[in-house]
């Protein structure tokens, strides 16, 4: 005989200490430093149950129903577990390394390999033009259509160098830097551009309809003027270095104003 208050009964065997044992499908386990999963016992109170399966809580993590040895879970390809820090999964495979990518139906490695149009090409550098594909090391794409030459670009119905030459209005000027300046274009380090017209020289300046040179020229009453420092004197203007301003008329030479 036992007693149920101070005694347990396990698998047929009288145990004094009920907290202590309890039963386990067939066997009898102590809760306080074994584990029962699925009716058997295990050592530790480390162990539970992912998806039927019984593993270790401290060396492994449940991982979509599958025990994963670890502390996290990996990723998963096409149902089978592997190491995104280390593999791939590329259309249902498992590759080594990190950087392998789809395309198409085919795997590349996009360290050493371009996918283009669903197309596997040999070097990181190639990308799409139109309906075809040009390895932007050695070619260039413009309006659709691949030509040789790295960094080049088109120009009307040609290629250049945009490091040596210039595209302005589609035609093609040697030197770098050439803009537009109405019909024509020119080279704002060495020309102006004033009323949509070319000149010789930096600096010029709208005047009226026209343009002066401010190092060399006066622009007075909307009129350019040989010489610079010419004022407006009455309804015209004058160079008050060799003439003089009297009552709105102007008078050569130096001379006082009489009134």
């Amino acid at each position: 005989m036992y007693n149920p208050a101070t005694q347990t009964c396990c698998q047929g065997k009288i145990i004094d200490d009920k907290t202590k044992i309890v039963p386990c499908g067939e066997s009898c386990y102590d809760p306080s430093t074994q584990s029962c999963c699925k009716g058997q016992v295990y050592d530790g109170l480390m162990w539970g149950e992912c998806k039927g399966i019984c593993f270790n809580r401290e060396k492994q993590v449940c991982c979509e129903g599958y025990p994963v040895n670890g502390s996290r879970c990996l990723s998963t390809c096409h149902g089978v577990q592997y190491n995104p820090d280390t593999q791939s999964c590329c259309n249902g495979k498992i590759l080594d390394g990190r950087y392998w990518g789809a395309c198409g139906e085919e795997c590349y490695d996009k360290m050493t390999q371009s996918c283009c149009n669903n197309k596997t090409f040999e070097g990181p550098n190639w990308k799409e033009c139109g309906n075809t594909c040009y390895d932007s090391e050695k070619q260039f794409c413009s309006q659709g259509k691949v030509y040789e030459g790295k960094g080049a670009q088109f120009c009307g119905g040609a290629t250049f160098d945009p490091t040596t030459h210039s595209c302005c209005k589609g035609v093609i000027y040697e030197g770098f830097g050439y803009q537009p300046c109405g019909d024509v274009c020119y080279h704002p380090k060495t020309q102006s551009c004033c009323q949509e017209q070319v000149f010789e020289g930096l600096g010029y300046q709208p005047c009226g309809d026209s343009c002066y040179n401010p190092k060399t020229e006066s622009c007075c009453q909307k009129q350019v003027f040989e010489g610079t420092g010419f004022q407006k004197c009455g309804d015209t203007c004058y160079n008050p270095k060799t003439q003089t301003c009297c009552r709105g008329k102007v008078l050569e030479g130096k001379t006082d104003c009489k009134y």
